[in-house]
């Protein structure tokens, strides 16, 4: 149970507080190309979103 609270509040502060400082680094960054990234802020900062909500729809 509190595994999956957890996981929502992963969720919730990846969406409203990780993912406008990813955008935010992306147009800084030109999408991580001045910081020689492979991958943008933006689509790393998604890409932990989605995790938190793969192990919220599928507890263990």
């Amino acid at each position: 149970m509190f595994g999956i609270l957890g996981d929502l509040t992963k969720v919730v502060i990846g969406v409203v507080v990780e993912t406008p400082i990813a955008i935010a680094a992306d147009a800084l960054t030109l999408g991580g190309s001045i910081t020689n990234k492979d991958e943008a802020y933006t689509a790393t900062a998604l890409k932990g979103v989605m995790k938190n909500i793969e192990h919220v729809t599928k507890p263990e």
